[in-house]
């Protein structure tokens, strides 16, 4: 891979359109230099020079800031939109400002599909910024990443400003720390560590709100649990309700209906025989009367008998009328009250039984036969008490108004007293007409079988009576189930009232079923009313709580698969880093003797107490540690670099000249790019502090290291505009504009004029 072409376009002083064109590798002699045997490829060297204030260095800045660059310090500027041009009396200023870098990519060190690779960088002077790949949007997370693969970035020793080669030895061992991560090339390893770091934060970030939402739920879930057992229980207990109600009141019902229509049945066939028996009575009557009128010399006793007679069997009716309405009154009352009655409220029952297991408990203590029997008697007539408050009272337990019954009884003895009157009567008219027998045999039979047949109809009205009051106080009592049905049953009543049940299970004993019916309801009481709703939210929330659990899974197995891709990059970067970093050393010692014509050198790594140890000793020689001391499974932290120049001792670098520095510094460069050479470098006037012996040494070695990398050049030296293949000028006329002037210098060689 190499640098093909670069543009810009209102970058700094380069206003207009700029394309800088870069030659390939290829089999070329140096120029102005006999050729090289065999014709080895290298990459061409190209120059750019130009007065001081011509633009050069802006080109560099380009570079570095297409790179991605963005500390504005090393960009030479305060803010980010110093890098847009600002204008000059001759032109207004840009209103944006870009830089693309064109690279080939054919052997495809960039891990991209694409033979040519454009990586461009757009600002706006609102603010906006752009990172293209391509003519792609990405991310500068992206382009960083893609660049550290290829070994190129914006920081390393790809981009050499100004200054920057003496930085190298007086910056910190830590920012040293940072060079050599790109010298050595674990740059990639390094930005992959980082995003697994920040995956690995995340996840535990995520983790963490993930295990406080289950905190949240679980909570929550374990009383939605309790809530939907409790409903399941109450399903199951008002399904075991549902039935025995559905059979007891079936059987309450239907057996209640049986009775009511046998009592309607012979309430109608009494009526019917009372009806025929008045109708022969009433038949009797006209015989009878005719009789007596016939009899011309009726006597007026026996009418006024007769009379006294029909009067008494009135006022017999009359009172027999109102002991009907009294036991109808009577039985009414009972069946009102039997309906009407509840059994004790659950905290009085519960309270009767506490009362008898605490009763049972003080049997424990007492001392004597007769003492313990007393106890027991009281604890029985106490559960008696309680089993009898909790029966329904049969309706001939109940007591009816005295004042009721003593009225009733009133009535009965007067009509007791009556019928004595009216059989003395009868006898006294029996006695009357036995004197006239043979006179009116006819009419006495006719008056004795009236008497009978009113006999028969009062037997009759008397049956029909007692058949109606039954009847009463079974349409009382379907009345009272009726509203207990429908209490408690409510919509099921109905079908139960409609359709008989064909079950043994319906024939069953009231005092058996009712208690049951009654613990039912009052353990359904106990577990209160649950919404149905509870069983949708308890599956939701399990489903979610699962659904967290098994993410708490996944991210702990992601969090393990982190640490695991962590520890692997560590071991590369460690593995990597130790190799080429040995390498370094050994060419840092060669180009340092090659420049200094001997002397020696080292690098060493420093932990974080020797790092400190080295800042206290002020880099004098007493700091300097010795290399034996790091222990390799201690944390590197920095870098320090020794150099002692032939004919010194010292080894301390702010001990030496500033061409010692500038020397130390090229030599350590071309240690790094000899070792892990960059696909292309660029040098920003890095050898304007040598004089022109050490300059011909560092144009040598930058011819030799073209094998490897592309050289972009920004010098004043003749020595190393020499050993370049191509030439850029750089002028800036008077509108505060740079541009450009090309010089090949194979053309000059061969044809003797250059191109602009």
């Amino acid at each position: 891979m190499f640098l093909t072409k670069l543009e810009l376009q209102g970058f700094k002083t380069f206003a207009k359109k700029t394309t800088l064109s870069f030659l390939p590798p290829a089999a070329l002699p140096p120029p102005l230099t006999p050729p090289r045997a065999g014709g080895e490829l290298r990459f061409p060297i190209t120059s750019i020079v130009g007065p001081n204030g011509s633009g050069k260095s802006n080109l560099a800045d380009a570079i570095r800031w297409v790179l991605g660059e963005q500390s504005l310090k090393l960009l030479r500027g305060k803010k980010s939109e110093d890098v847009i041009f600002s204008g000059s009396d001759g032109k207004g200023r840009s209103g944006f400002a870009q830089v693309s870098l064109t690279f080939n990519n054919q052997d495809k060190t960039m891990p991209l599909e694409y033979p040519e690779v454009v990586i461009t960088r757009r600002l706006f002077r609102d603010g906006t910024s752009d990172y293209l790949l391509n003519e792609g949007s990405v991310r500068l997370a992206d382009i960083q990443l893609l660049l550290a693969e290829a070994n190129v970035g914006q920081r390393s020793y790809c981009v050499i400003g100004q200054g920057m080669i003496d930085h190298i030895l007086v910056s910190s061992p830590e920012e040293r720390k940072d060079f050599f991560d790109d010298a050595t090339g674990v740059k990639p390893f390094q930005i992959k560590r980082h995003e697994a770091l920040l995956k690995l934060t995340r996840t535990h970030e995520n983790l963490t709100e993930v295990e406080m939402l289950l905190r949240e739920i679980e909570p929550r879930l374990r009383s939605l649990k309790r809530q939907a057992v409790r409903l399941e229980q109450r399903g199951e207990i008002e399904k075991a309700l549902h039935e025995l109600e559905s059979c007891y009141y079936g059987s309450q019902w239907w057996n209640l209906m049986d009775e009511l229509e046998t009592a309607r049945q012979g309430f109608d066939e009494i009526e019917k025989k009372i009806k025929t028996e008045r109708a022969e009575l009433h038949t009797l009557e006209k015989e009878s009367e005719r009789a007596e009128n016939f009899g011309t010399d009726e006597d007026t006793q026996l009418v006024g008998l007769k009379n006294q007679y029909k009067a008494l069997g009135k006022k017999r009716e009359a009172l027999r009328s109102e002991q009907f309405s009294l036991e109808k009154e009577i039985e009414l009352a009972r069946a009102r009250a039997q309906s009407n009655w509840a059994p004790l409220p659950l905290l009085k029952i519960v309270e009767e039984v506490e009362g008898m297991v605490e009763g049972l408990k003080g049997l424990r203590g007492l001392k004597g036969l007769e003492a313990i029997l007393d106890g027991i008697e009281s604890l029985l007539t106490r559960s008696q008490k309680l089993s009898k408050s909790l029966q329904r009272p049969n309706p001939e337990d109940i007591k009816p108004d005295p004042k009721m019954v003593e009225e009733l009884k009133t009535k009965r003895t007067q009509e007791q007293n009556l019928v004595k009157e009216i059989d003395e009567l009868e006898k006294t008219i029996d006695n009357y007409t036995s004197k006239e027998r043979t006179a009116r045999s006819e009419l006495i039979g006719l008056q004795h079988s009236l008497r009978e047949k009113q006999n028969q109809t009062h037997l009759l009205e008397n049956e029909r009576n007692t058949l109606q009051i039954a009847l009463v106080r079974f349409e009382e009592r379907q009345k009272a189930l009726t509203r207990e049905m429908d209490e408690f049953m409510k919509e099921r009543a109905v079908g139960v009232r409609q359709e008989k049940i064909q079950n043994p299970k319906s024939k069953i004993q009231t005092d058996e079923a009712y208690p049951e019916i009654q613990r039912l309801r009052y353990k359904l009481e106990l577990i209160g009313g649950i919404d149905p709703e509870i069983v949708k939210e308890y599956g939701e929330t399990k489903d979610r709580f699962e659904f967290l659990d098994e993410q708490v899974k996944d991210l702990n197995a992601a969090l393990a698969s982190t640490e695991k891709i962590i520890k692997e990059l560590d071991e590369q970067i460690e593995k990597q880093s130790k190799a080429t970093f040995s390498k370094i050393n050994k060419e840092f010692e060669r180009y340092f003797k090659m420049l200094f014509g001997g002397g020696s050198c080292a690098l060493v790594k420093l932990t974080r107490e020797e790092v400190e140890e080295t800042v206290e000793g002020g880099n004098s020689e007493q700091g300097t540690v010795n290399r034996e001391r790091v222990n390799a499974e201690e944390k590197i932290v920095g870098i320090d670099i020794q150099a002692t120049p032939p004919g010194k001792r010292l080894k301390a670098l702010n001990l030496l000249s500033g061409g010692e520095r500038a020397l130390t510094s090229i030599a350590l460069v071309s240690a790094i790019m000899a070792v892990n050479p960059a696909p292309f470098v660029v040098l920003d006037e890095v050898d304007a502090a040598l004089d022109e012996a050490n300059t011909i040494r560092f144009a040598a070695i930058l011819e030799d290291l073209a094998r490897t990398s592309q050289f972009i050049v920004i010098t004043h030296n003749r020595a190393t505009m020499e050993k370049a293949d191509i030439l850029y000028g750089v002028t800036m006329g008077t509108d505060g504009i740079s541009s450009l002037l090309s010089v090949h210098l194979e053309e000059i060689t061969q044809n003797g004029v250059a191109r602009r």
